[in-house]
């Protein structure tokens, strides 16, 4: 059932706090066939009050009322907080058509949608913004029709790390790499923020391929995959349907934390217990993995369940040169920089 879009349309206006999450939302750097209809779907199921309608009804609708229901919300609010009532200059599919190739027609139509997205950026705002919205706030104050919104967004991510627009993406298997990464290239000269580069942590090798397998269909921009040595089936599976500027490496030494030197590992066990022996070096140089060695002093010390993501935020905040960074992440560093 297609609803009449002449008829008597009642909605309660968006909060500023509704518009930063939604804009937020729109402008991570998420697949554009999932992100604009689950925005678009949240801004009508809580905002329209009349017609009535459920998320199974909007699936019925054609993208033309989503579009036409989420401006009426989204303009009239923004007019009313700020008492202006400016239509960009450009719609956010400028932005999403650098990284990505959409092909499918709904999507195409909801990333057309003219929102006032200005006025919000051009306004003092006391919310705390994540970078992807200081990028798309310089990004207005510099954009005009004359200029290419890329080369603008690179002169602005290098000026004010923003890591935004990405340009490379690493798929890791977990959150160890999305935190000691930039750790690394930042000390070995190459910062991930200005030169857009974005770690997304799958959550497990089994994951991979399948995020991989997806993306590498709509991403412009070239990924890096990253596994653990125990994942060599999935890395053979990547590498034979690898596209041609990508890359896939496999950790010869076994797992990441296995590629972090002795004196680090030490160092961030020393700052994370301060109070507690200090970890020996036969602890340290068994067969096992570096995981498995962890855990075994966790439970000696009776310090509870090893963390990996508490151990690497550790870990991070601990090393401060290039002299504990190991070839291997050199290696890797490499690669990323060279992509």
């Amino acid at each position: 059932m297609n609803f009449d879009l002449n008829c008597d349309i009642k909605y309660k206006n968006m909060t500023i706090e509704d518009i930063i999450i939604s804009l937020d939302r729109l402008t991570r750097f998420k697949n554009p066939e999932i992100k604009y209809k689950r925005v678009f779907y949240d801004i009508i199921l809580k905002h329209l009050l009349s017609p009535s309608v459920s998320k199974h009804k909007l699936d019925e609708q054609n993208a033309s009322f989503v579009v036409d229901i989420v401006e009426r919300i989204w303009n009239n609010s923004v007019k009313k907080l700020f008492k202006k009532s400016n239509i960009q200059t450009f719609s956010l599919n400028q932005l999403d058509n650098i990284q990505y190739n959409i092909t499918d027609e709904y999507t195409q139509e909801l990333m057309k949608a003219k929102l006032n997205i200005a006025d919000i950026l051009n306004t003092d705002i006391s919310i705390k913004m994540p970078l992807n919205l200081i990028y798309l706030k310089k990004l207005f104050q510099e954009y005009t029709q004359d200029k290419d919104v890329m080369s603008i967004g690179q002169f602005i991510r290098n000026k004010y790390s923003t890591l935004y627009p990405i340009e490379k993406l690493i798929l890791t298997e977990g959150i160890t790499e999305e935190i000691l990464l930039p750790k690394f290239g930042e000390l070995l000269g190459y910062d991930f923020n200005k030169n857009g580069v974005y770690v997304l942590a799958t959550g497990g090798k089994s994951k991979v391929f399948s995020i991989y397998a997806e993306l590498k269909y709509i991403l412009k921009i070239p990924v890096f995959v990253l596994l653990d040595y125990d994942a060599e089936n999935i890395y053979n599976d990547i590498k034979a349907v690898l596209r041609k500027n990508d890359r896939a490496y496999l950790i010869q030494a076994g797992e990441f934390e296995d590629i972090l030197s002795k004196e680090h590992i030490k160092k961030t066990f020393s700052d994370m217990n301060y109070d507690i022996a200090p970890i020996l070096e036969e602890e340290i140089s068994s067969n096992l993995s570096m995981c498995e060695k962890l855990d075994n002093i966790w439970k000696i010390r009776k310090l509870g369940e090893f963390r990996k993501a508490h151990f690497a935020k550790y870990a991070s905040n601990c090393i401060n040169d290039n002299t504990w960074i190991t070839q291997e992440i050199n290696t890797i560093i490499d690669i990323i920089e060279g992509l």
